[in-house]
């Protein structure tokens, strides 16, 4: 249940006569009134001791007087201010919500009484559609760029890297992470620009500045309203959420394709933790990379970073003619790989079974 109102924190006051002559005798008595110091060293109501958190109890309003509530729970009379107006006799659905150090209390909405589901904002509904139309489990999340990263060909391995670095981290998937960035000057503005969410906003500026009574007039028409462009793209930060992997499908240059799934192994790492020695079952990064070759063909390249900044390469070709050739280079791409810094801890090749079955 998403809780509406949080009860402020319960102030302890005198009774006071609720007529003249007529003082609240038959309320149990209460602690006198304390300032925020004391009331903060205050112990807790042994009554309200046993109370879990999420239980569930009903407070009866006593009396109301100049907006401070006698509210009587679980046998105990406890004065606060309500967030509504009460009138003596109502009752109150409360969900206790723990000591800090005075018992808290959280307050149900009326509209509960009628019926047994929450009230949920536009923003929570939103967000309740979008997990409703998530793909299944097994179906990952795509991302798709419009066009090739690299206009034409070239052997820069480095410059090949920085194309799909920045197709990873400029893909939308991580903007609200860049925007904490930026504002503690850790990102640039520059490169924040460059994502989705503010590409499609520039694009709507620029269409509102050219032709302003294009834009009131699809305001004001009866057609049915298109289909926010985010929410895709919502949708596909909502399921790395829930696990964190993705597919990178398009064109490095024209003519080259490339699919790439990236995926965090925390999980995996956790189950193997017991049966795997040492550093092998940290939790690290996994890649796979598909791609087809002039010559070399289809071949897939399975690519995993362990905790310590180890790789372990393995690659697939699809073409048992192709396992031979990649084998006779393999102490070169070894070599290739340490002059440029990086820690290897296998290279392999082996040939793809099914595909020559």
């Amino acid at each position: 249940m998403f809780p509406v109102q949080y009860l402020p924190r319960i102030l302890d006051v005198p009774p006071k006569p609720d007529a003249p002559g007529r003082p609240l005798s038959a309320l149990v008595a209460v602690q006198p009134v304390l300032n925020a110091t004391e009331r903060d060293q205050a112990g807790p109501r042994a009554v309200f001791e046993q109370l879990k958190i999420g239980q569930t109890l009903t407070g009866l309003v006593v009396s109301q007087t100049k907006g401070i509530s006698l509210v009587e729970i679980d046998g105990q009379t406890i004065a606060t201010r309500l967030p509504h107006p009460a009138a003596p006799g109502d009752t109150l659905r409360l969900r206790f919500a723990g000591h800090m150090p005075q018992a808290v209390f959280l307050l149900d909405p009326a509209e509960a009484d009628a019926g047994d589901g929450p009230k949920l904002s536009q923003t929570a509904r939103m967000l309740s559609d979008l997990m409703q139309q998530l793909p299944a489990r097994n179906a990952l999340p795509t991302l798709t760029p419009p066009g090739p990263l690299l206009d034409q060909v070239t052997t820069n391995p480095a410059l090949i890297a920085l194309a799909l670095r920045t197709a990873l981290v400029r893909s939308g998937l991580f903007y609200e992470s860049h925007l904490a960035n930026w504002a503690v000057g850790q990102d640039s503005l520059d490169g924040l620009m460059q994502e989705p969410q503010n590409k499609l906003a520039a694009a709507e500026a620029a269409r509102a500045a050219a032709n302003p009574m294009a834009l009131l007039n699809a305001a004001e028409a009866s057609t049915p309203k298109q289909l926010n462009p985010m929410h895709a793209l919502l949708t596909q930060q909502l399921q790395v959420l829930e696990s964190p992997q993705f597919v990178w499908r398009g064109e490095v240059w024209p003519g080259q394709t490339l699919e790439w799934l990236l995926r965090h192994e925390t999980e995996h790492a956790q189950d193997q933790a017991a049966a795997m020695p040492g550093d092998e079952a940290s939790a690290g990064w996994e890649s796979k990379l598909k791609l087809s070759l002039p010559q070399l063909g289809t071949v897939t390249v399975h690519i995993k970073l362990d905790a310590n900044q180890a790789f372990s390469i393995r690659m697939v070709p699809e073409q048992s003619d192709v396992e031979p050739l990649l084998r006779q280079n393999q102490g070169q791409l070894a070599e290739q790989l340490a002059a440029a810094g990086c820690t290897l801890r296998a290279l392999t090749v082996e040939r793809d079974h099914d595909a020559g079955a």
